[in-house]
């Protein structure tokens, strides 16, 4: 590994503009309550807009319905189970009718904020370029402090304890021929927080719900690994919903369009509200 003194040269770290608002919330929050990935992160999102809204009232609007059972069916491997929810919210038998949609999240966010701020959802054939394409756009547009949500399937990612070598060996040309497996293999909601971008390639940092992923919660992926948890492979639809101030959501989806996305919500699996 290089001299700490030399490291500003292989690579630099951006987080997106509109990230910044909650990285504290995000630390203060821990870990995800089971199940409720989508309405924690939309929970967080408006509390650091100034709406005071728990991650169940979220669930709430937004048609969630909880598995029951086993936690080691849903959890990731050494995570504790978090039950200890402030509402009580519909339950089903069966782990493939449990969980929240992309619809209910998108309603969530309208009717809480009388629709002041707003899910875009964004779809395509993803692939890496294609990825950054949308971390690009919400980067070099920072007036629309875009936090991009994204709905995917987690067993197309890289292990998010990618070593600091890997990582910057990978960043600056180096192939990395087994990396480590992905932590779990679920359909998940999580932020893509920005890019860390090296001398020939990037990483995608991506912001998670359990603080024993990577750093806090942050790890690392490849952006044709991000690209393939999008398209998940299970049958399913996944998708990035773009968090932002109503406002500015004409002019994305002006420029989305322009670009070829289409800005149609998918079915997750997820009962619908």
């Amino acid at each position: 590994m290089p001299p700490l003194s030399d490291l500003e040269n292989l690579f630099s770290l951006r987080l997106l503009p509109g990230v910044y608002p909650l990285t504290e919330a995000h630390q203060q929050a821990g870990q995800q309550p089971d199940n409720l990935c989508g309405p924690y992160w939309v929970a967080l999102l408006l509390r650091s807009h100034g709406f005071a809204v728990t991650a169940e009232q979220v669930a709430q609007i937004a048609g969630t319905v909880l598995p029951v059972g086993d936690p080691s069916l849903w959890l990731p491997a050494g995570a504790p189970s978090r039950q200890n929810y402030s509402l009580t919210l519909p339950t089903t038998a069966s782990l493939k009718d449990a969980g929240t949609s992309a619809m209910g999240l998108q309603r969530a966010v309208q009717k809480i904020t009388s629709g002041a701020y707003a899910l875009l959802p964004v779809q395509a054939a993803w692939t890496g370029d294609r990825l950054l394409e949308v971390l690009r756009l919400c980067q070099d547009q920072p007036h629309w402090q875009v936090v991009p949500l994204a709905n995917l399937r987690t067993g197309h990612f890289w292990g998010s304890r990618l070593a600091v070598s890997a990582a910057l060996g990978y960043l600056n040309g180096a192939s990395i021929h087994s990396p480590p497996p992905a932590d779990w293999d679920v359909g998940h909601f999580l932020v893509l927080a920005g890019l860390v971008a090296g001398q020939t390639r990037s990483l995608t940092w991506v912001c998670d719900t359990y603080p024993q992923f990577g750093w806090q919660g942050y790890h690392l992926q490849p952006a044709e690994a991000v690209a393939a948890a999008l398209n998940r492979g299970d049958g399913w639809g996944g998708g990035i919903l773009l968090f932002s101030a109503a406002e500015h959501q004409g002019e994305m989806e002006q420029q989305l369009s322009a670009k070829g996305f289409s800005l149609e919500l998918w079915d997750n699996g997820s009962p619908q509200p």
